[in-house]
């Protein structure tokens, strides 16, 4: 990809950029350009015809940005099986032996919020957002909804991570920057995976969790999230760095483990090797 060309996918999605942010956005591409193994995420950036496609393009480069950066190599859009066409985005095999599909997910601001900013700003120049808890339940579900539907179809049939093999990790990547509540921390991850047991009372949405166990009292959830439950090892919830930033951002992670799926020493193993290229978030977004 050249200069040229990305300034037209910018020029097609929407977006304006400064002269810094072009050349820093075009510096990374290039990158992994050299790497010889991403032609396909720069044709899709590159041929990118909405603001969304072209946000998610970069999401997408930059995950592989950080993780080439760091020394590990992944590849990009792997058959999981050999008898399911669907592909899964990332594949990363671990120094000790694992492999991690990641299927990443852009979550972009929701609608309502954004017509109210847009508002404001053209009225006043600057905006305010306030939330109450049921706004904040919304959101959670919201994050819930993107993750189940990267996996399966509205009626449930599943269309990702079909199996699971001995070793192997299955994972949503689901960046959460443009979720606007009190700021997405790791109590907000928590309530989207494992519900309100999993945090204190005083932050209980009355939500149940994508990996939790089968309740009479959430019967249609514990259904619609069998799935899931049963196949996703984890949620890597992504941030981020500066927060608003649109394209020469870093991203730091909260990993959040299917407890059904995942013991301890394995989910600590893995944090550990991937924190070189997703460093945990180490203060509230």
């Amino acid at each position: 990809m050249n200069e040229k060309a990305l300034l037209t996918a910018l020029s097609r999605s929407g977006k304006s950029a400064s002269k810094e942010q072009v050349e820093g956005l075009f510096s990374r591409l290039n990158f992994l350009e050299s790497r010889r193994r991403y032609g396909l995420l720069l044709k899709n950036l590159e041929t990118a015809n909405d603001e969304n496609n072209f946000a998610a393009s970069v999401l997408e480069a930059t995950i592989a940005f950080q993780f080439e950066s760091a020394g590990f190599e992944l590849e990009y859009e792997v058959n999981q099986d050999q008898d399911n066409e669907s592909s899964i985005d990332f594949r990363w095999r671990t120094s000790s032996g694992k492999t991690v599909y990641i299927e990443a997910r852009f979550l972009q601001q929701d609608r309502a919020t954004t017509d109210s900013i847009e508002r404001q700003l053209q009225t006043k120049n600057v905006y305010e957002v306030s939330k109450d808890g049921d706004d904040e339940k919304r959101d959670i579900i919201r994050v819930q909804q993107v993750i189940l539907e990267k996996v399966q179809k509205r009626n449930g049939t599943p269309t990702k991570f079909l199996t699971t093999h001995r070793d192997a990790f299955n994972v949503v990547a689901v960046d959460v920057s443009q979720i606007i509540l009190r700021m997405f921390d790791s109590h907000d991850c928590k309530l989207v995976t494992e519900g309100d047991p999993a945090v204190p009372p005083v932050c209980r949405r009355d939500i149940f969790g994508l990996f939790q166990n089968p309740s009479s009292e959430y019967s249609e959830q514990s259904k619609s999230f069998s799935h899931i439950r049963e196949t996703l090892h984890g949620v890597l919830f992504l941030f981020k760095k500066p927060r608003g930033e649109s394209f020469n951002y870093s991203l730091e992670r909260f990993l959040a483990w299917n407890p059904n799926l995942v013991d301890k020493d394995s989910a600590r193993a893995i944090c550990s090797e991937i924190e070189p290229a997703l460093p945990r978030i180490k203060h509230k977004p």
